[in-house]
């Protein structure tokens, strides 16, 4: 550990910043956990899109379909191949928190930087108990510890609860994926004590130019809608930290091609219960990266959906391969 307990919030506020990726980890056609398209994919992201931290086995990485031992080696992967060149995050929530409890110490001891625990989604259903939930874990641990407040738990949690949770020493961060009315609001309540980040891009221009966000933490868009030589999510970001709003803007602008081929595949069906992890895949094997299969329950895509969505991504101005 690189920090104390006690110090855990100021590491966080001078060493969580810049944009945070999580890429999904492949799988082969056995559905094997593919470690060498992983290995591959972060080599991306580190020399090619010079990513300042990569977040590790959330939702984007289907953390629910895989075992614990799988979950601690693809971590430990990215740990090793890593090497420190840039930060990282596990998440390792679990509706076990005994598990939780066992995946989070794991992330401590291989040397990741923080940990994300994703609001419990099964038996810690009142304020109360979603607290002790929290304080359970953080008490075990001495890494500092990421608020993964999600709607795919089934609920967000308020800003007043993020408070509450704010005040446990070391919970130093939260990703708020609950729009930004409700981060702005938590925002005004604990943004003088963690981090907190709104990982949609869309927000991001503003978030950076308007609310100072230092981290964007975490989500597939930055190697959806960047390769090599063509980073325009690095370049706006940097002309809005600068001041330099309408250069920002219009860099901004370039991206909404892309964006609205992404609202249709993979953020709408994303918001109706229909986890698109199949078509992230694609996108990504069609740029090059390992994409690779999914596992049940979730079902690949048809010939045909392919078909239509690369088309849609090449006249969107998607470098394919």
């Amino acid at each position: 550990m690189k920090y104390s307990k006690k110090d855990t919030k100021e590491y966080a506020r001078k060493n969580m910043f810049g944009l945070w990726g999580a890429i999904p980890y492949p799988f082969k056609k056995n559905l094997d956990l593919d470690l060498k398209g992983l290995i591959s994919d972060l080599s991306h992201y580190i020399n090619i899109l010079k990513a300042d931290g990569i977040y590790m086995g959330g939702i984007i990485n289907e953390f629910w379909s895989l075992t614990i031992e799988e979950r601690k080696k693809a971590q430990e992967t990215i740990v090793k191949e890593n090497a420190g060149t840039i930060k990282t995050i596990s998440m390792t929530g679990h509706h076990s928190i005994k598990t939780a409890i066992e995946l989070t110490k794991h992330a401590e001891s291989i040397g990741t930087d923080f940990a994300a625990v994703m609001n419990p989604y099964y038996a810690a259903g009142t304020k109360e108990l979603i607290f002790n939930y929290f304080k359970e874990i953080a008490n075990s641990v001495e890494i500092g510890i990421l608020i993964l407040n999600s709607p795919t738990a089934g609920y967000l949690l308020s800003p007043e609860q993020i408070e509450s949770l704010s005040e446990i020493d070391n919970i130093c961060a939260i990703k708020n994926d609950g729009g930004l009315e409700h981060t702005n609001a938590i925002r005004k309540l604990v943004g003088d004590k963690i981090v907190v980040s709104d990982p949609r891009e869309d927000n991001l221009l503003v978030n950076t130019a308007f609310y100072k966000q230092q981290v964007f933490l975490a989500g597939p868009s930055l190697h959806l809608y960047q390769w090599e030589n063509h980073c325009p999510i690095k370049s706006y970001v940097a002309l809005a930290q600068q001041g330099q709003i309408n250069e920002a803007k219009k860099i901004s602008f370039t991206l909404d091609p892309l964006r609205r081929v992404a609202k249709k595949w993979i953020w709408d069906p994303w918001a109706k219960g229909n986890l698109p992890i199949a078509r992230l895949k694609f996108w990504q094997s069609i740029m090059g990266l390992a994409g690779g299969n999914v596992r049940p329950p979730l079902s690949e895509m048809s010939q045909v959906e392919k078909k239509e969505f690369k088309m849609e991504l090449e006249e969107a101005g998607l470098k394919t391969k």
